[in-house]
């Protein structure tokens, strides 16, 4: 990954529960886990069915060298944190896989994730987890974490759920992976204002979302509108229905652009294995979706620069 660059791959991107299978080859039906790396830093977000698969492509990309990673646990809903028992790097001492939670979630988390491995559920308990270290709290909601910026905002969810934003120097990008549209939208609109790329619950159309008021989950035109409002460049729909097929999904992407019209928004779906990177100081002046080609497809692109403040909010511990 180039220096300077936010390299952001999809490793989980459906909801509720995980859906393998040939109707759902193409967009994936592993439940959610996001990696984001800017230097040498990892931040993984969330630890659905995905991250098993990160553990083994992280342990064949370090071989017998440690492992440092921070994770974001957004909450303890299944989708979110099944995987971590599989999670490879977690099992080895010689990793250090940092486990954090929004503030005041941090018992709530960690009783979530032992809950889940205790002996009626799992044969193997939360202790040989050797490599994960015990939850922290983010102490506010705005840190500095090595090169990243952290903000944390509440969700519209059963239960609770912590949306992030992360802003370095490559690009920013927000994760509201479980988001009913609600009242306070235009607080969260302000939260995620000119971001590269929106990384947003669309659960539902507009005719399922009425049969499902309450749930907890997004809307199709309300992503699109609360995108446009939030300024992003891009919009990638997130935590696919277990229901929709591939085919489904392509004619939201195709409803969302209708929508979209000529506002300049760029309607995505998110897709496992499907890597967004953004770079210091280089947008398109035409819209191209990150989501869709090749980062080195970005060297040859008219060009203008972009100036992303990273302010030092304390603590300013390094991930």
């Amino acid at each position: 990954m180039s220096e300077n660059s936010l390299s952001i791959v999809f490793h989980g991107v459906r909801g509720s529960t995980p859906v393998p299978g040939n109707a759902t080859a193409r967009y994936g039906g592993n439940t959610s886990c996001v990696e984001i790396r800017t230097n040498d830093q990892i931040l993984i977000l969330d630890a659905g069915t995905g991250i098993r698969g990160l553990g083994e492509k992280l342990i064949a990309e370090f071989g017998t060298r440690p492992i440092k990673a921070s994770l974001l646990i957004s909450h303890t809903h299944w989708d979110h944190i099944q995987g971590l028992p599989f999670f490879g790097p977690a099992y080895s001492p010689n990793n250090s896989i940092r486990a954090f939670a929004a503030r005041g979630d941090g018992q709530k988390v960690h009783r979530g994730i032992r809950n889940q491995m205790d002996a009626i559920h799992f044969p193997v308990g939360l202790e040989h987890l050797s490599g994960l270290r015990a939850v922290e709290e983010f102490v506010c909601d705005d840190v500095t974490f090595g090169d990243f910026r952290i903000r944390i905002a509440a969700l519209n969810h059963p239960g609770g759920c912590a949306g992030f934003r992360i802003d370095a120097t490559g690009g920013s990008v927000a994760y509201l992976p479980d988001h009913e549209p609600s009242a306070s939208d235009r607080k969260l609109m302000e939260f995620a204002q000119g971001v590269d790329l929106l990384i947003l619950d669309t659960q539902y159309t507009e005719s399922e979302f009425a049969a499902h008021r309450g749930w907890g989950h997004g809307c199709l035109a309300n992503s699109v509108q609360f995108a446009i409002g939030a300024g992003a460049r891009e919009l990638a729909f997130f935590h696919h229905d277990p229901s929709h097929d591939d085919d489904q999904i392509d004619q939201m992407i195709e409803r969302g652009r209708e929508l979209a019209g000529a506002t300049g928004l760029i309607v995505n779906a998110a897709c496992e294995n499907r890597t967004a990177t953004l770079f210091e100081g280089v947008t398109p002046k035409c819209p191209t979706p990150s989501l869709l080609i090749p980062a080195v497809a970005t060297a040859g692109l008219p060009t203008e620069k972009v100036v992303f403040a990273v302010e030092a909010f304390q603590p300013g511990e390094p991930a």
